[in-house]
């Protein structure tokens, strides 16, 4: 009985995830991490910026936001799968997707651009390491910016084209992607590698 209540209790807590703890990238590495995180960032930007081009051309705003609702992950994911070990996604602290949704490290850098970007001087980007499983990665993040071609689907609510706005609420109930203005930081793309492949 004693076995399987430590069982269950180990179970417990690696559901809930441990605390990551943030370490120090060393200098000369920081530099390499930043190389691989540009170039996968860059794909990933690409690719989105292709097909959304796409889906706006064929569907107007409407069709943007079904294409991001509908192939924005799998869009991610293929090119993961090109990248192999490397992976690159988006976070936000007011995702519209869940699937966007921040961790406690994430949460921290968001929080330190953001006052960065209140200040005047927002970096390119921010490398940090975390240990997992006993292995080290290294996690790169670049600040993702609001373009006034944005606030069609991610500003006042009250300004938008009721068509966006009916297929952004059916799409997204919970959406928190809202009210953004220009030059707002929208999120970050986040880059995760394992240090054994720099």
């Amino acid at each position: 009985m004693r076995k399987i209540l430590f069982l269950f209790i180990l179970l417990a807590v690696g559901a809930c995830g441990l605390k990551e703890k943030e370490i120090k990238v060393p200098q000369e590495e920081v530099g390499k991490v930043a190389a691989i995180g540009e170039k996968a960032t860059k794909k990933l930007m690409a690719e989105l910026k292709s097909n959304l081009g796409k889906a706006i051309r064929e569907g107007g705003m409407p069709g943007a936001i079904e294409f991001c609702a509908g192939k924005a992950q799998e869009l991610a994911q293929k090119v993961n799968r090109e990248l192999v070990v490397v992976r690159v996604s988006r976070v936000s602290d007011k995702y519209r997707n869940p699937k966007n949704k921040p961790d406690s490290l994430d949460m921290k850098v968001i929080r330190m651009f953001k006052e960065k970007l209140r200040k005047g001087s927002l970096p390119p980007y921010y490398v940090t390491a975390v240990e997992r499983g006993g292995k080290l990665y290294y996690v790169y993040y670049k600040p993702i910016r609001v373009a006034p071609f944005c606030l069609q689907c991610h500003g006042n609510p009250e300004e938008m084209d009721p068509e966006v706005l009916k297929v952004l609420r059916e799409k997204y109930p919970e959406d928190k992607a809202l009210n953004y203005k220009a030059g707002d930081l929208r999120g970050v793309f986040k880059v995760v590698i394992p240090a054994d492949k720099i």
